[in-house]
């Protein structure tokens, strides 16, 4: 049994991210003795609660950033709205305000003392940081990043752009590179030279309880920010809803957005035919009022939105983005159309409204996908990986 710790921005608030943490966390403290360290950085969004359910053998710890300090908050700021430059001086600078000495030597400290064999970073953030201290803790590290290449490098959107030579300097340090489909640990290679290795991430939970195909309702699901993009579906369901004003459109999920894309659904006149929920941890609840799943996102890396869609029985229609294809074949669960074209996403919203036979027959299909990601089975691909780092040090 190996004594492993995860580090990870939030534990509790209602994304992704977290809903699959928990899981295999679950699933792995069968085997192992499990940690979660969480900054606790998106509290807001959930309480002080995980409602995904945590196993009573894993222990979890809040910890804080560094004291934040005049230096680092303009160096922060000039980033977030300058992005700063590749140099060598800007990725000083960046170091010094995101990693400052004294939250590098609280984690050396905190790891060693704890004696753990595997620190796994979720998500790039934490990648980063264990690439700056891996040579000095007792650990191995792993990096388990949740979002697609462009969301973390895009140059001017991303959450790290301008930082990929900094993030490879560190990433170079894991053991192990775990990403969640093929075009992203392609991007990875070409890009940066890093092997990664694949694993998928699980659906989140399993129902008895499907969707209703009869209920005319377009449901969608995630955080309400840009990358999402809401704001093209809302337009799309504008041109959907002129000739078929019997539907409706439920958002599950709050975010910075959610005000201006109500106030657009308003001034486009399908406001009382749009529902926002907020944020909100009843997602299988919501879930069922739908008949069609839609994903309109700009980018991801592994949508847990799309595995639980399914498992729900909703047929999905999606843009053609890399995420997608291990999920969704077009004409089977759903519908897949070019990536950002408008028309097309509403001729097919108009083609699965008019056809309840053809809803019906991709909603068995989209159980029958779902029951390839339970838990079960996808922490059998992590337990392999865990071994093989534990191994080589043993050589």
């Amino acid at each position: 049994m190996a004594k492993i710790g995860f580090i990870i921005s939030s534990l509790y608030a209602c994304g992704g991210e977290e809903r699959v943490v928990s899981l295999m966390a679950n699933e792995l403290s069968k085997y192992h003795d499990i940690t979660i360290y969480t900054f606790e950085n998106r509290r807001y969004e959930g309480g002080n609660r995980n409602d995904y359910h945590l196993s009573e053998r894993i222990r979890t710890e809040e910890v804080r950033n560094a004291k934040e300090t005049p230096f680092r908050f303009v160096i922060k700021t000039l980033y977030y709205r300058t992005g700063l430059t590749s140099g060598r001086i800007s990725g000083y600078l960046l170091k010094k305000a995101y990693y400052p000495n004294e939250l590098l030597e609280e984690w050396v400290q905190r790891i060693n003392e704890e004696k753990f064999d595997i620190m796994i970073a979720v998500s790039g953030a934490y990648t980063m940081l264990l690439g700056y201290i891996a040579d000095r803790i007792c650990a191995k590290c792993i990096s388990w990043e949740h979002s697609s290449f462009e969301g973390y490098f895009a140059p001017k959107t991303g959450y790290y752009r301008n930082r990929m030579r900094l993030y490879r300097d560190c990433a170079v340090h894991m053991k192990r590179r775990v990403v969640l489909n093929r075009d992203i640990a392609g991007k990875y290679m070409e890009s940066m030279g890093l092997p990664t290795t694949i694993i998928p991430n699980p659906k989140s939970f399993s129902s008895e309880e499907k969707a209703d195909m009869e209920s005319r309702c377009f449901v969608t699901c995630g955080r309400v920010e840009a990358e999402k993009g809401y704001d093209d579906l809302i337009e799309a369901f504008c041109l959907f809803h002129n000739a078929n004003p019997d539907w409706r459109l439920l958002i599950i999920g709050g975010g910075s957005l959610q005000g201006a894309l109500e106030k657009l659904a308003n001034e486009r006149g399908i406001g009382p035919s749009v529902t926002f929920t907020g944020y909100t941890n009843q997602v299988k609840q919501f879930l069922l009022e739908g008949s069609v799943f839609m994903m309109t996102s700009r980018w991801e890396g592994f949508p847990m939105t799309i595995t639980e869609a399914l498992e729900m029985g909703l047929p999905v229609i999606g843009y053609d983005i890399p995420a997608m294809e291990p999920l969704v074949t077009d004409g089977v669960e759903g519908r897949i159309v070019p990536a950002f074209e408008r028309e097309k996403l509403v001729q097919a919203m108009q083609e699965l409204a008019g056809n309840p036979e053809e809803r019906r027959q991709m909603s068995e299909r989209a159980v029958k996908k779902a029951e390839q990601l339970c838990p079960e089975s996808i922490v059998k691909y992590w337990l392999e990986l865990l071994s093989e780092v534990e191994m080589e040090e043993k050589r």
